[in-house]
């Protein structure tokens, strides 16, 4: 059994695609953290980080050599925490409190 997400055709069963997605993912946070270095392009090296990870995530969950048979259902479940505390905490933290922030997540 494949899992859910099978290849319609022999293209699809070539890796290449992954790497192409791979490719454009490492490429995108290369120029993220070039745009995080100055403030007037902090916000487009957010987006390119966005786009990185998704393109990688997404590229790794639709790759059947990565997820295995039922166990696609895994992926959203551990990102669904994390993504409910960081949009909780975007919204009820201030600027000012972004410091304390920071070190509570490193911490």
């Amino acid at each position: 059994m494949a899992g859910y997400f099978s290849p319609p055709n022999e293209a699809w069963a070539d890796e290449s695609w992954l790497d192409t997605v791979v490719v454009v993912g490492i490429t995108c946070f290369i120029l993220c953290l070039m745009g995080l270095s100055k403030v007037p392009t902090a916000k487009m090296g957010m987006i390119y980080g966005i786009i990185g990870m998704l393109a990688l995530v997404f590229g790794f969950w639709f790759d059947i050599n990565y997820t295995f048979g039922h166990g696609i259902w895994i992926i959203p479940v551990c990102i669904a925490p994390g993504l409910i505390l960081g949009v909780w905490s975007a919204l009820a933290v201030e600027m000012t409190g972004l410091p304390e922030m920071v070190g509570a997540y490193n911490g």
